[in-house]
């Protein structure tokens, strides 16, 4: 997965830089997620979850193709309980 071609939405952009998220920590968890979870509500997007610095990072991702996604919104999800 290390061609995968990775776009952010202007929302992804905002957040990655409020929430201090690298793309190469995006690119991480895409790559090799520790979780993947269909979205509740939209059908379309995925959420990738892996540790990154110590916390679970989510990203949220519409799969374009098989080597393209589209990052929605990227977050330390506290919910997930630290091990």
């Amino acid at each position: 997965m290390s061609n995968v071609l990775i776009k952010l939405t202007d929302h992804a952009k905002l957040k990655m830089k409020q929430r201090n998220i690298k793309l190469a920590e995006i690119r991480k968890v895409i790559s090799n997620p520790e979780n993947r979870e269909a979205d509740k509500f939209d059908n379309d997007l995925m959420h990738y979850i892996g540790k990154v610095r110590g916390k679970h990072l989510r990203v949220i991702v519409k799969q374009a193709n098989k080597d393209e996604f589209i990052v929605i919104s990227a977050f330390f999800d506290r919910r997930i309980k630290q091990e």
